[in-house]
């Protein structure tokens, strides 16, 4: 457990973020299916994509993907097209997150694909052999998981036929799609994609020898949130560009500051302030193509004593834990509501109340340990289990202490 202050509330430095996980992982996997030889540089310290990296040259049967809920999805996919037979098995909270529907498309094109324990869910058998596509179509509609489809399409150019794959155009993280789909072209491979269908056109040899990953633009929005909570702000992000294929930066607009200033530079993102302004928002706040941003945001508003209605949320209960139901617990020590109504969240802050040293539990969830962090700023409080912020940040706390932060080990 760790204490969190910040005795001036002025918070200045230059932070090199963590570069982004999601890329680096695609990459990843792309370059052990098509380009071996294909240098990344950059790629992502999080935990994730170490343990994607060390099972993607790994020659164990047994594949361990630990909590990495995107690593078992993709490697489900590359397993069933590579030679060998794995067995893909996790955590108790990954084995609780379903698999079902990414199984049935891929068992429709021949993988060999067996449950171990109970149907729809980890652990997994997986023998890879030459899959072929069995219709023209191959639905995705009623997938609620962006990570299904990104997983289904890096593995595309190894399936015999041709194939169109429908998606809903308004699925959530329909972006993260997109990112799979620019990664694949950053390859050699051309897709089109118009009202839900994808196809692919083709695939020419890419000159291309080197990657380079990009800063994460879901870890910049922690330093968001600080720079909206604190008294005084100069924090300068190299390397991150609003022109991205994170498609993050569109969040930008949805929350602001009347005297945040946001200036992007020729080497990086810098945010300013000098004194408090006032908060302006876009309601509801549509979260739907980047629900991870969810936790940061609730408890920010909840911090700024603000009503909101948060839509697109859905897949929060699926996430590394229930974060819906977490962030009501975290919001309730806080004499805040979060409620879900049908397809809406609300938030009503109106009764905001920190207690000095209140704890907050993280649900062995790094995005519940880092979006209660700026919460420092309004008064000193205390964290459980700060290690899990391993998975996609680990120098968090340390550039936090950086910008102004205490940290005390308890």
């Amino acid at each position: 457990m760790i204490r969190l202050s910040h005795p001036t509330g002025i918070a200045k430095e230059t932070i090199s973020l963590p570069n982004s996980k999601s890329i680096a992982n695609r990459m990843l996997v792309l370059r052990k299916l098509y380009k071996s030889n294909l240098a990344i540089e950059q790629l992502s310290n999080a935990n994730d994509t170490i343990v994607l990296s060390n099972l993607l040259e790994s020659e164990n049967e047994i594949l361990d993907v630990q909590d990495a809920g995107t690593v078992f999805r993709f490697l489900v996919a590359y397993c069933s097209v590579t030679n060998g037979t794995r067995k893909l098995s996790g955590t108790n909270r990954l084995n609780e997150r379903p698999i079902k529907r990414l199984v049935k498309v891929l068992r429709d094109c021949g993988a060999k694909i067996k449950y171990l324990e109970k149907e729809g869910f980890a652990p997994l058998e997986i023998t890879g052999k030459q899959l072929e596509f069995t219709s023209e179509i191959v639905d995705f509609t009623e997938v609620k998981s962006s990570q299904f489809v990104s997983a289904f399409l890096m593995i595309t150019p190894k399936i015999k036929g041709d194939f169109k794959i429908k998606v809903n155009p308004s699925m959530n993280s329909l972006s993260y799609v997109q990112m799979t789909l620019e990664c694949m072209q950053q390859f050699g491979f051309s897709f089109s994609m118009d009202k839900g269908l994808i196809e692919l056109n083709g695939y020419s040899e890419s000159a291309i020898e080197l990657l380079t990953v990009e800063p994460d633009w879901s870890a910049f929005y922690y330093w968001f949130a600080i720079a909206h909570l604190a008294k005084k702000v100069e924090l300068k992000f190299p390397g991150l560009k609003l022109s991205n294929i994170q498609q993050d930066s569109a969040v930008l607009g949805l929350i602001s500051n009347t005297c945040l200033e946001v200036r992007e530079l020729e080497d990086g993102l810098l945010l300013l302030k000098e004194e408090e302004g006032q908060i302006e928002l876009e309601t509801p706040l549509n979260l739907a193509q980047f629900p991870d941003l969810a936790p940061t945001f609730s408890h920010l508003l909840a911090a700024l004593k603000v009503q909101m209605q948060f839509t697109g949320l859905e897949s929060l209960e699926f996430k590394e834990c229930d974060r819906d139901l977490a962030i009501k617990e975290n919001l309730k020590l806080l004499n805040v509501e979060w409620l879900s109504v049908g397809d809406n969240w609300k938030l009503d802050a109106k009764e905001f109340s920190l207690l000095d040293g209140i704890t907050f539990e993280t649900y062995q969830d790094h995005r519940m340990a880092m979006c209660v962090a700026p919460l420092a700023l309004v008064k000193p409080i205390k964290i459980q289990n700060p290690e899990v912020v391993s998975k996609s940040y680990p120098n968090f706390w340390s550039d936090l202490e950086s910008a102004g932060f205490k940290i005390e080990y308890l």
